[in-house]
């Protein structure tokens, strides 16, 4: 058996892998990003199943509370003297709160121009469909591998619990290896480090009071009559220096902190994320309590992605002090400060690995083989599963077709087909290798 053998395997199967993935898309697997929440249990027992009649020994498993969330690993076993890989991705999806958006259903993919639209598309069951059929390639040509090949297909990474019921528990139940890739959506770009990420919320406070006294809060009064912070005072108005503070800071901390990875612009040539990382983003606001009130609070909170060399600690006391700052300019909040709450929701600390390890120079090798281009290094603008990998001992690296772009997260998530082949024939090159 050649490798030419096994990429050629992949061209000629590749409408089965589309009908795989078109399958694996259409079960809905959705996580609202809420710990306990995930509703992965249709979707892991099909890849079960499907995986078996693949001929690959399958192991499955619960950790939730339920047991009702169950992990997926699936191995290629090899004749041993080799070295072991991981190949990992979740299951989980995010959910389509707003359907209507979409230009067809998420939940029965369709192909135009060369692109298999649905949720999960891309993130991430593009992911692991290339990888399985990577391993079903190696199998069916008769592979001679010394390494055993593991495929963690977990659940629980879309709320953060890879550290607990998902990848972390397939470590702890056995499946290691000195190198893994998680198949998350890069571009086909290798990324050697992530983002950290982290949620706070500022609440500006503020005095309600019946709306018809607004112009007794906004505009002076004549003397004796009570106006302003006496009456009321608009906590929305408050609120909006605080806003541009935070607005101010992104950009100035983008030209502090840079990272000679994230956010770099890759090399040797440019990646398709384009330049600046740290991103402060006012995902929620909240305010008033009532339609004839002036707001008497409001409570804004922010997601912070940052790079991993930038400790959260530091951030977070700049945040108290810059608001403290701007609050000591004002009569009302210097006597009633905003509070701030950091970290609230989650914390989930990126990863970074050397572009020296035998297995990103492997990586590369197989990149420039197989798709006859030079690999380009960046990284992964997003949080995944490749800091927990990490944290327990293995070196990971984020490869994988798809682009958090392409509607990540959003409406109309697709992933371009040509890179879906292009991902199976580079793992299947890589396990080549590597696992020998």
């Amino acid at each position: 058996m050649t490798r030419e053998t096994v990429l050629r395997y992949i061209d000629q199967h590749a409408a089965e892998m589309i009908d795989f993935l078109k399958k694996y898309v259409s079960i809905p697997s959705v996580n609202t990003g809420i710990e306990g929440e995930g509703k992965e249990k249709e979707v892991q027992e099909w890849l079960a199943e499907t995986l078996r009649g693949y001929g690959l020994a399958v192991d499955t498993w619960a950790e939730d509370a339920k047991k009702v969330r169950p992990n997926v690993v699936a191995t290629l076993k090899g004749k041993g003297g080799g070295q072991d890989l991981i190949l990992n991705g979740h299951s989980d999806v995010v959910a389509v709160n707003e359907p209507e958006k979409w230009t067809a259903d998420p939940w029965n993919p369709v192909i135009r121009d060369g692109k298999l639209f649905g949720r999960g598309a891309s993130d991430m069951k593009g992911g692991n469909a290339a990888a399985i059929w990577a391993v079903k390639a190696l199998k069916d040509c008769g592979a001679d591998l010394k390494g055993d090949v593991f495929l963690q297909l977990v659940v629980g990474e879309e709320s953060n619990e890879g550290k607990t019921i998902g990848t972390t528990a397939a470590i702890k139940r056995g499946y290691k290896a000195p190198f893994a890739i998680v198949v998350e959506p890069t571009n086909l770009e290798i990324h050697l480090a992530s983002v950290s990420l982290f949620f706070f919320e500022i609440i500006v406070p503020g005095k309600a009071v019946h709306v018809c006294c607004r112009n007794q809060v906004v505009f002076p009064q004549p003397y004796g009559l009570a106006c302003g912070a006496q009456v009321g005072v608009d906590a929305v108005k408050k609120a909006l220096p605080f806003i541009e503070l935070f607005y101010k800071l992104e950009a100035e901390w983008n030209q502090r902190w840079r990272d000679p990875i994230l956010g770099a612009g890759g090399h040797p040539t440019f990646d398709k994320q384009g330049v600046g990382v740290f991103t402060v983003n006012p995902a929620i606001i909240e305010g008033g309590t009532y339609l004839a009130s002036i707001s008497g609070q409001v409570k804004i909170t922010y997601s912070v992605w940052h790079p991993n060399s930038v400790p959260a600690e530091t951030i977070w006391e700049e945040i108290r002090q810059a608001v403290s700052a701007l609050a000591s300019t004002d009569d009302w909040l210097k006597e009633h400060p905003p509070v701030i709450n950091v970290p609230i929701l989650q914390e989930w600390k990126g990863y970074a690995v050397s572009e020296d390890l035998p297995g990103v120079v492997s990586l590369k090798r197989a990149i420039k083989n197989t798709l006859r281009q030079e690999a380009v290094i960046s990284g992964f603008k997003a949080v995944c599963d490749s800091t927990y990998l990490n944290n327990n001992g293995i070196p990971a690296v984020t490869f994988g077709p798809g682009n958090l772009d392409l509607g990540v997260h959003g409406d109309d998530e697709y992933i371009p087909i040509s890179q879906l082949i292009d991902a199976a024939k580079v793992y299947a090159s890589f396990i080549l290798d590597w696992c020998g």
